[in-house]
């Protein structure tokens, strides 16, 4: 933004605006976009309208995503441009401590790639793969969160880099990050539902994540959808988890065929139209309709997306899935609602959605201002 735009923001002067920008601009802190021959970085120079982006100098941000056998991280500039990723294979029953070690490593080692001296850090966005309070750093998902046990996420990353800390549940950055790979113009309000070892959702309204108060919205794997159902591991009965997690379908497959199949493999035999594991499937993807349908009395979105693991069997799922929530739809959101497959995203595409969403918690303009002068950003 300019300064004059940076004024109305801080809720300052334009005075005290160019009295801190010339500062920046002197130390190489905030520069120019497009720097020409005629504008260069470092002359304390920038006329009142020119917009102004922060420098590397000025700082970065940085991202850890816990999927189920990946960890990946990440570092970025300030504006959200990804500078390098790296992907840990992890097991999927590697604990929580076991995970975050991992990520700070890789996280340490992008940091001393970059050229001395290291930039400052002035934030990180966290995807764990488990409930947690996305404001204390608390697990409180029982046992369906029993590998983050006895962990403080929030306290584990603030000590282990000393920087800010954004928590997002991984079901609501990758609605966040699916959002953010669709074309122009995006729907207004965005679906995004993960079916793997877990059943997750995740919603975008307007370009902003939803996470309730406290960043425990989507947790469709918990509805129940029959009171007198199989008793789920959260002790409650009849969760969607039971009929569509991809444990309950990997096992029901197995018994079926009588092999002890993959997923992989399990998906590949619905893929080829047997009919012992399609039904299985089927099943699976109705029971998620049937969810859906009251998610959808609720929500109103105008775009579902459905994303994981067992995603992968496309319309084996997708069409019994889409059956049992059209069947009841009100018109008001039936008559237009879209359902459709996620898409795969590369790692830094995921990177890059962290690194936005980062931007939505953290006013990172007040905190580079606020280092070179807090007096700068006092209210007026």
């Amino acid at each position: 933004m300019h300064r004059a735009e940076l004024a109305r923001h801080l809720q300052t002067s334009r005075a005290t605006i160019t009295n801190t920008v010339t500062g920046l601009l002197e130390r190489g802190m905030v520069e120019p976009e497009g720097l020409s021959a005629d504008i260069a970085a470092g002359e304390g120079k920038a006329p009142l309208k020119e917009k102004l982006v922060l420098a590397r100098r000025a700082g970065i941000i940085g991202a850890a995503i816990h999927q189920d056998d990946t960890t990946i991280v990440g570092l970025g500039e300030l504006d959200g441009r990804v500078i390098s990723t790296r992907a840990l294979p992890c097991s999927p029953d590697a604990t929580g401590r076991e995970r975050i070690s991992t990520a700070l490593a890789a996280l340490r080692e992008l940091l001393d790639e970059l050229p001395a001296p290291h930039p400052q850090l002035h934030g990180l966005h966290v995807a764990p793969n488990t409930l947690v309070n996305r404001h204390t750093g608390e697990v409180l998902g029982g046992a369906t969160s029993r590998r983050w046990s006895e962990i403080n996420i929030r306290d584990e990353y603030e000590e282990g880099l000393g920087t800010a800390v954004v928590l997002e549940n991984l079901a609501r950055h990758a609605a966040y990050a699916q959002y953010g790979a669709l074309e122009s113009p995006p729907p207004r309000n965005l679906l995004h539902v993960s079916l793997s070892f877990g059943v997750a959702l995740g919603q975008v309204l307007d370009g902003r994540i939803i996470s309730g108060a406290h960043g425990g919205a989507g947790e469709l794997g918990h509805v129940s959808i029959d009171s007198n159902g199989p008793v789920c591991r959260c002790s409650n009965r009849g969760c969607l988890f039971t009929y569509a997690g991809a444990d309950t379908v990997l096992e029901e497959c197995r018994i079926v065929t009588g092999t002890p199949l993959s997923l992989d493999e399990a998906i590949d035999l619905a893929l080829a139209g047997d009919d012992r594991v399609v039904s299985i499937f089927s099943r699976a993807g109705a029971a998620v309709g049937m969810a859906l349908n009251s998610v959808c009395n609720l929500l109103d979105p105008d775009l579902i997306l459905i994303g994981g693991h067992l995603s992968r069997a496309g319309d084996v799922i997708l069409d019994p899935l889409r059956d049992a929530l059209f069947r009841n739809a009100l018109p008001l959101f039936g008559r237009d609602l879209r359902i459709e497959p996620a898409v795969t995203l590369s790692d830094q595409a995921l990177v890059h959605a962290s690194l936005r969403a980062l931007r939505l918690d953290v006013d990172l303009a007040a905190a580079v201002l606020a280092a070179h002068d807090p007096a700068a950003v006092a209210i007026s």
